[in-house]
């Protein structure tokens, strides 16, 4: 942003500057011809006094040459004030490649007084000889064009070493529309390509650095998830012997257990139980970030039915009755979807109110984003809902916002549905009213086949979908 800005600027000033090199060749004209000008004056001034009428107008005639003459000279000194004071080189090439006017920052350039180097070509001035030709290539473009012509080149320059130049030859034309001369205007943007590369390097090193923080992450992350999957298969067969014996001890007649006894066993078992849903869940969460499944195409509406037929206990339970309203096919991965809805219903079913049956209805419907297409899911119950400032938190791992002796669990099915829908491609969020229930919405990307009302689903085997 910054150099556009800047050669936005140095345009201007090259557009000032040629209009002055104009200017300056106007009255270098006009300076060479001031002493026949003075001459033709002065011969006026000697002619006989009887010539009269004629004298009289001559007299006018050198009169008015004489002010135009200082009038120019004005000029031409607040011309040469502005061109010898601007860091920018200000020059003019005549047909021949060879410099008729330079400015003081030119010849500073060079190293050279303007008697050194006023009516000089390129070579004789330092150039080298691709740098020349290069130059009278584009003064011939300019020429035959009669369009200005901007390029960029590196020079030494006599005090400060090699410089980076941009500059801007254009032409300068006479009444006729004739090009009589080549007028340039250059300017140092050294420090500033200095700049440019300065950053460039920054870049190249920040990117590097993040590519490196990201693989190194991604590392990180797969380690830990490659740890939790071995961790927690292996920790199932323990777990499991646990639950096990101490069921067997529970359940022994021989045993002889006081009444804490029996209670601590109970909390035993209870507790492995918890510890193996954890185990299932960690498992699970590992899965889904390693999973490597194709995509097809799956019926919604017979994968509700088949969640429905696992969740047939629960459901009786409950009391519950589902319902699903244009449910769509969608292009997905079937174990991760179930997955999805499965931990959607059961959620909705584990937290349904006490003493009233469970309502859970899931429908979904094509939205517009912009120019993108999408599915729109919602999952809506009556159960116990939660305050709406934990709609973003019941997403994160091991987040439980009710008691583990209310309601069981182990905070990662939430986390897990957000991980899915994020596989896809998809978003999903949540709201909810205390007392009165809560709302799941996922989106999708893609379109989907065309809907169909499904059976509602209800307690009981008739109710399958």
């Amino acid at each position: 942003m910054r150099s556009s800005l800047i050669f936005s600027e140095f345009e201007q000033v090259q557009e000032i500057g040629i209009d002055l090199v104009v200017e300056i060749l106007s009255m270098n004209l006009m300076a060479s011809l001031s002493p026949i000008l003075e001459t033709a004056r002065q011969m006026v001034l000697k002619l006989p006094m009887g010539i009269g009428r004629r004298l009289t107008e001559s007299r006018v005639i050198a009169r008015e040459l004489a002010m135009a003459q200082d009038k120019l000279e004005g000029q031409k000194r607040i011309y040469e004030a502005i061109t010898s004071s601007t860091p920018d080189l200000i020059y003019v090439f005549d047909l021949h490649y060879k410099f008729v006017y330079a400015n003081k920052a030119l010849l500073a350039m060079w190293g050279r007084s303007w008697e050194e180097s006023i009516g000089q070509g390129l070579l004789a001035l330092g150039y080298e000889p691709w740098h020349a030709e290069m130059h009278e290539r584009e003064i011939d473009t300019v020429v035959a064009t009669k369009q200005a012509i901007r390029g960029e080149v590196s020079f030494p320059h006599a005090v400060l070493g090699r410089r980076i130049y941009d500059y801007i030859f254009a032409p300068v034309m006479n009444e006729k529309g004739e090009v009589i001369a080549i007028a340039g205007t250059t300017r140092d943007i050294s420090e500033l390509k200095g700049a440019e590369d300065a950053l460039r390097r920054s870049e190249e090193r920040l990117e590097q650095v993040v590519s490196e923080r990201t693989a190194e992450l991604q590392r990180s992350n797969d380690d830990l998830l490659q740890f939790a999957h071995v961790a927690s298969h292996d920790l199932k067969e323990p777990t499991r012997k646990v639950r096990f014996f101490a069921d067997r001890v529970l359940n022994d007649g021989s045993s002889k257990l006081s009444g804490d006894g029996m209670r601590f066993v109970e909390k035993i078992i209870s507790a492995s139980n918890r510890m193996f849903e954890m185990i299932d869940g960690v498992l699970n969460y590992s899965k889904v970030t390693n999973l490597q499944e194709t995509y097809t195409r799956v019926d919604l509406t017979g994968l509700i039915g088949k969640i429905a037929a696992d969740l047939e206990v629960l459901i009786q339970q409950k009391e519950a009755r589902i319902e699903t309203r244009n449910l769509p096919s969608i292009d997905g991965a079937p174990v991760l979807l179930y997955q999805l809805f499965y931990n959607l219903l059961n959620n909705s079913l584990k937290f349904a109110r006490e003493g009233v049956p469970a309502v859970i209805v899931i429908e979904a419907q094509s939205i517009s984003v912009g120019e993108q297409e999408q599915v729109q899911v919602e999952v809506r119950d009556n159960g116990i809902g939660f305050p709406q400032e934990y709609a973003e938190k019941i997403f994160s791992t091991f987040i439980r916002l009710h008691p583990k002796d209310l309601y069981e669990g182990t905070g990662l099915g939430l986390s897990l549905c957000k991980k899915i829908v994020e596989r896809h491609g998809g978003t999903i969020s949540a709201s909810g009213v205390p007392g009165e229930g809560a709302i799941f919405q996922i989106r999708l990307s893609g379109t989907a086949d065309a809907r169909g009302d499904a059976p509602k689903i209800s307690a009981g085997p008739a109710g399958r979908g």
